[in-house]
């Protein structure tokens, strides 16, 4: 029954017995009296957030425990805020307890956990951390793993090595590997190559590579080129060569641009130095290779290294003579060089007398968003199907010099 229908049953009652409609016996009352505990109850327990936000320990327990002891809707998140303020005035036993008593009275409660965590962060600075192995809770079985990691390495590992071999979820194996990528000890980073190799659990593999380059760095890059050599996976391949940005360290790249046979894997190569901004590399590659392919992709690898890599496609679509591969550089150089290489386009545009490179140019300049060269370049042409092909690119460019443009053709 809703709050309007229960009025009006308390009222219809009130009027067949004669007696007030509000009286202290009505159910409209108990509802009301009902309402008033639980707006004290939620006012109590604003109080006891502020106090716990301004760092008033003594005052938050307090409160808290007054909430707890009222056996409300707040209750069990009283005990926890309790059990949280008495850890921090130094009474860590006291807090245990707390979370004690908080699992006894509420065992499918929503503040477990939470206070799971405190007892792991309590544990975790005393002489006997939580095992994980005692946490059923992902996120509390992960907390223990770290807090155990740095109080007693030779406990932790083991628990580590049991995780990675067990049916757990891939998310808690994943974190298990990110706990283990944050210790340096030789017998850590021992158990993280050989995951990274594939020898304790094939399907982390790749997760292993990517925490050991985060975690070793540029001393990861000998047992990444093992890594590499050994694998028949071309997706562990891939992995490897990732993580070489990572890093920051092209040469094992520019290697395996050169001489894998995997065109996948030139690409990732060849991609991945142009993310790291290895225009030089790139370019040099670019010289020494007869694959068109390989060309193709150092082309489009070239767009992301910045301002080097802008000079390198100007060089490439001045001096390509594939007629398809100059064209793909000067558009690549209209979306890397932007209004910069605007001088450039346009000089590439008035040596060549070949239509397709113009077109190829004006794409450029589209790209770059100069509407002026566009405009400039529209007037001086004399070919109809070139011209067409500029205004066609200043149609699309939302730019006054543009659309004064488009009014001046109108006009004529």
């Amino acid at each position: 029954m809703n709050t309007k229908s229960l009025l009006i049953a308390t009222l219809l009652v009130a009027l067949s017995s004669g007696r007030p409609a509000f009286c202290a016996e009505s159910p409209l009352a108990a509802f009301d009296d009902n309402a008033a505990v639980n707006a004290r109850e939620d006012a109590l327990y604003s109080d006891g957030t502020r106090a716990i936000n301004d760092g008033r320990w003594a005052q938050a327990e307090s409160i808290f425990t007054n909430i707890a002891q009222q056996r409300g809707a707040r209750a069990e998140a009283a005990l926890y805020w309790k059990a949280y303020a008495e850890n921090k005035q130094g009474n860590p036993t006291r807090a245990l307890e707390t979370c004690g008593q908080l699992r006894q009275a509420y065992p499918h409660g929503n503040w477990s956990n939470e206070c799971g965590a405190l007892e792991i962060e309590i544990r975790g600075k005393s002489d006997a951390p939580v095992t994980p192995q005692a946490e059923q809770d992902e996120d509390l079985k992960l907390l223990a793993l770290n807090s155990l990691m740095q109080q007693d390495e030779s406990r932790a590992l083991p628990v580590i090595q049991q995780i990675l071999n067990s049916d757990k979820s891939e998310k808690l194996k994943s974190r298990a590997l990110f706990v283990l990528a944050q210790n340096q000890s030789p017998q850590a980073q021992a158990l993280l190559s050989q995951v990274a190799r594939g020898e304790r659990n094939p399907a982390l593999q790749r997760k292993a590579i990517e925490m050991l380059a985060i975690g070793r760095g540029k001393q990861a890059a000998d047992a990444l080129a093992v890594i590499y050599r050994e694998s028949n996976n071309d997706e562990v391949k891939k992995a490897v060569l990732h993580t070489y940005l990572i890093i920051g360290t092209p040469d094992p790249l520019v290697e395996a641009a050169r001489h894998e046979t995997n065109p996948e894997l030139v690409r990732t190569a060849v991609h991945t130095l142009g993310a790291m901004g290895a225009s030089t590399q790139l370019l040099a590659l670019y010289h020494d290779t007869n694959s068109t392919e390989t060309k193709a992709e150092i082309i489009s690898g070239l767009i992301p290294a910045g301002p080097k890599g802008a000079e390198a496609l100007s060089s490439i679509a001045t001096s390509e003579p594939d007629p398809e591969l100059r064209r793909k550089a000067i558009r690549n150089l209209g979306i890397s060089g932007g209004m910069s290489a605007a001088p450039s386009l346009v000089a590439t545009y008035k040596k060549n007398t070949d239509p397709e490179t113009r077109k190829a140019v004006a794409q450029a300049l589209f790209l770059a968003g100069d509407s002026h060269d566009l405009v400039e370049l529209a007037r001086a042409e004399k070919d109809p199907g070139l011209k067409q092909s500029i205004v066609q690119q200043l149609s699309l460019m939302h730019s006054k010099e543009a659309t004064d443009y488009m009014l001046e053709i109108l006009n004529k």
